[in-house]
């Protein structure tokens, strides 16, 4: 018994730590276990090996994500390595240029000839160019009269012009068409050798690219008709521009054409893009130079440096700007090639952006050629354009973002440059439109409210009461456009607080906390914007009416939120909330009826004056100074009233508020002109004082005395 127990001990102290490990080992988490393995093999891990394959899991994941960039710095940094290894690399390949020319050649020669290969690309370009002179012969003619039926109506003046236009550039892209497809078609049929059907299809293409190019020149920069140039100069300068825009292309396409031939043909790796970087040499240091001739050749047609403004200041640098503009485009497709080593991926991206940009170009031309021969009103049609820019410049920025590959998610998931790069851009944008969007309204705004404006007459004698006001619209707009104001710059600053990471739920909540807090602390101010928008809505009164309070009176001068302000006729300012207006009259509206008291002495025929009253009554209606003003001629009512020392009669006329005193003061000049040519008179105004007989002088001076004073008193206009 006691043998056994030793015999079991000694196996169990040889085999436990094979044991052990066998129970401690971790097992790995492998892709083709199925639910019912992995439920097991869970059931019987421990929580140590729990742990431990959480641990492997999370170092495999991390080893298998990509590095991303610590801060900007080492960004440039990396870049900067990158441009200089590849810079060295690629300059190190220039013996092998000439091996790569070497290998097409081999490659030609191999396919059946050099020889043969050159006399395919020539009969491909003959068959193709003589389809197309065949083609072209017709469609000329219909190109000439496209273009001679339209010369007196202006550049794209007319949305026929530009569809005559668009009519053109199809005649002359249909004839690359019909050369590379004929080019092509006898290339085909021909020649089966694969080689030489690439190396001539290469430079058919190259034709054809710059046949394209070409009939963009001709539609845009035309040497026979100078009205249909979109940039108006000289035939000279346009001729430079020509050439200068169709040998820039030119170098392009070659490059383009060529590396892709020499790469397919077993060039040595690198000289094709050793070849682009040189003839990118070659292209930017043409383009400076055009730029140049071109600047040098329209100097006369830029504006004077005294001339101020933005848009001058822009014009004269156009040459400054154009330049930079080159170096950068050709810093991205040279630069970009050497940093990325994808050349063919930078030169796709480069070329779908230039195309973006000269479609944007070209877009706005047209239609600021467009607006200018249209009947609009000069704000009008400068803030069409300026929304135009700013709307093509935000989609120029989302869609070269696009080329790049830096859309939102990529930014947002890559390291600090790229979500700063996200934060800016998101900002900018926001800042544009906002802008845009608030130039826009404004500009038309501002021009609907000087158009509600009220012609201004200078009405001498008037004592301010009535008065033609604004419109409606004229009253309302200046609030609606303080309220825009308000809307685009409150949503435009949550935008970018958005994008720079600021969670704005909490301040917009906290915004409607602190407005009802101060709605509830401030009921009067609340009374007073409520009260101003009813009335309002009712349209109780308008900018430059004159209206009554009760209190104050005047004429509306402004209209705020919470308050109106009246100018008095003899000048002062009132400021009234509108929480304490309880009945307003309005003496602006539609009509007024202005009552004249004659006073006559009795011996006046009251049919005489009747008579006299209608006859200028007549002649006021056909005045050209006050017949406009009147609505109904004046009229004498009669006599309305006996006094003791005159007859008074009455004379009333209906009129546009505002025009009544003009009217009045004219009215009397010729009733007292008539009535003295008459003979009849106006009667002196009498007081009679009755005295005791018994009564001292004294006392019969202070009853006359203050007779005399209610006289004078009861005379007082109220002011």
């Amino acid at each position: 018994m006691v043998k056994w127990r030793l015999i079991l001990l000694f196996v169990f102290a040889v085999f436990s730590p094979a044991i052990a490990q066998v129970q401690t080992e971790t097992p790995k988490l492998t892709a083709d276990l199925t639910d019912q393995q992995f439920q097991e093999m869970l059931g019987r891990l421990s929580d140590e090996q729990v742990r431990d394959l959480l641990i492997a899991e999370f170092a495999a994941k991390r080893a298998e994500a990509p590095e991303t960039t610590g801060s900007l710095l080492v960004s440039a940094q990396n870049t900067g390595d990158a441009l200089s290894t590849n810079t060295k690399n690629l300059l190190a390949k220039w013996p092998e240029l000439g091996d790569a020319f070497g290998a097409v050649w081999s490659r030609l020669d191999a396919a059946g000839g050099v020889g043969l290969s050159l006399f395919a690309l020539a009969l491909s370009f003959f068959v193709g160019f003589a389809v197309r002179f065949f083609w072209r012969r017709k469609a000329a003619e219909r190109q000439i009269v496209l273009a001679e039926r339209n010369v007196g109506k202006g550049a794209y003046g007319t949305l026929g012009v530009i569809g005559d236009a668009g009519l053109f550039l199809i005649i002359d892209l249909s004839s690359v068409v019909a050369f590379a497809f004929s080019a092509m078609a006898a290339l085909y049929i021909f020649f089966p050798n694969a080689d030489i059907r690439a190396f001539v299809s290469a430079y058919v293409a190259f034709a054809s690219v710059i046949m394209i190019v070409w009939s963009f020149i001709q539609l845009t920069f035309p040497q026979g008709y100078p009205v249909y140039r979109l940039v108006a100069i000289g035939d000279r300068a346009n001729r430079i521009l020509r050439w200068l825009i169709l040998g820039l292309a030119g170098l392009w396409t070659f490059e383009t054409y060529t590396s892709h031939l020499m790469d397919r043909f077993g060039a040595p790796d690198g000289t094709p893009e050793l070849f682009g970087l040189l003839i990118g040499i070659v292209w930017i240091i043409s383009a400076l130079i055009g730029i140049r001739a071109l600047h040098a050749e329209t100097a006369n047609l830029l504006p004077a440096r005294s001339e101020p403004g933005f848009t001058n200041a822009f014009t004269r640098m156009w040459a400054l700007l154009l330049s930079i503009g080159a170096i950068l485009f050709w810093a991205f497709f040279t630069g970009g090639s050497l940093v990325s080593g994808d050349v063919d991926r930078i030169a796709s991206m480069n070329l779908k952006l230039l195309l973006v940009v000269m479609g944007f170009w070209l877009g706005y031309r047209i239609l600021a050629h467009y607006l200018r021969a249209q009947e609009l009103e000069d704000a009008v049609r400068e803030v069409i354009k300026r929304t135009a820019r700013a709307v093509l410049v935000a989609l120029g920025v989302v869609i070269a973002l696009s080329i790049w590959g830096l859309d939102p998610a990529t930014l947002r998931e890559g390291g600090p440059a790229q979500q700063w790069i996200q934060t800016v851009v998101n900002i900018g944008l926001t800042a544009l439109i906002g802008w845009a969007v608030w130039d826009f309204l404004k500009t038309f705004i501002d021009i609907r409210i000087a158009a509600e404006q009220p012609e201004e007459h200078e009405d001498e004698g008037s004592d301010g009461e009535g008065g033609l006001g604004a419109s409606r619209a004229a009253t309302l707009l200046p609030l609606l456009r303080s309220f825009a104001l308000a809307a685009i710059g409150l949503t435009c600053v949550f935008a970018g607080l958005s994008s720079m990471g600021v969670n704005v739920a909490p301040l917009i909540a906290g915004a409607g906390v602190v407005g009802l807090a101060i709605g509830f602390g401030a009921q009067t101010l609340v009374k007073d914007i409520v009260s101003g928008v009813f009335f309002l809505i009712d349209d109780a009164f308008r900018r430059g009416e004159y209206i009554d309070l009760g209190s104050v009176k005047g004429t509306v001068e402004r209209i705020s939120v919470r308050s109106l302000q009246l100018r008095h006729h003899l000048g002062a300012v009132h400021t009234i909330p509108f929480g304490d207006i309880a009945a307003l009259t309005n003496y602006s509206r539609d009509w007024v009826i202005m009552k004249l008291p004659l006073r006559l002495t009795f011996d006046t025929d009251p049919k005489m004056v009747k008579r006299i009253v209608k006859r200028i009554g007549a002649e006021l209606m056909t005045d050209e100074l006050v017949g406009g003003g009147l609505l109904e001629p004046p009229k004498s009512q009669g006599v309305v009233q006996m006094e003791d020392s005159a007859m008074i009669l009455r004379v009333k006329f209906k009129a546009i508020p505002g025009k009544q005193f003009t009217i009045r003061r004219e009215l009397l000049h010729r009733i007292r002109a008539a009535f003295e040519e008459a003979g009849i008179r106006f009667a002196n105004r009498e007081v009679t004082v009755r005295v005791n007989e018994d009564a001292t002088n004294a006392e019969r001076r202070e009853a006359v005395s203050a007779a005399a004073s209610r006289a004078v008193e009861a005379e007082q206009p109220a002011t």
